[in-house]
């Protein structure tokens, strides 16, 4: 058995899966397929766009193990690169809100990787009060 903390993006609720199999993909108090991937993500697409400047978007199309789609939008410069939109089960989640997301998972991260983005910022830093 193991114990996984997840969090809804869609209405912040925290709670933990408790289980051998991959987690549900639904929040218990919103019933929202916005939470994090349950098991692991597998790539099903990727599409790369460059400009003369070297300014660049990469999408990404990921199911995880219950076959939930994900896609990923990263904006890049040269080797460095920011989440910029991001896509559960059809539903927009804005990355800049939801400062859970601390790393993209490495099914994502290696696919951007391959097309020389290494350095990626998924949120945007958390002040301190």
């Amino acid at each position: 058995m193991s114990t996984v903390a997840l969090q809804c993006y869609q209405c912040d609720a925290e709670y933990d899966y408790v289980g051998t199999a991959p987690h549900l993909a639904r929040c218990p108090a919103c019933g929202s397929s916005c939470v994090p991937p349950a098991g692991s993500l597998t790539v099903v697409d990727s599409v790369h766009w460059e400009s003369a400047n070297g300014l660049a978007k990469v999408w990404v199309k990921a199911v995880d193990d219950r076959d939930r789609p994900f896609e990923f939008e990263v904006a890049a410069h040269g080797s460095r690169g920011k989440l910029v939109a991001l896509k559960i089960d059809g539903v927009s989640i804005n990355p800049q809100r939801v400062d859970t997301i601390e790393t993209l998972p490495p099914p994502i991260t290696a696919e951007i990787a391959e097309l020389g983005v290494s350095e990626i910022e998924t949120a945007s830093p958390r002040h301190s009060k």
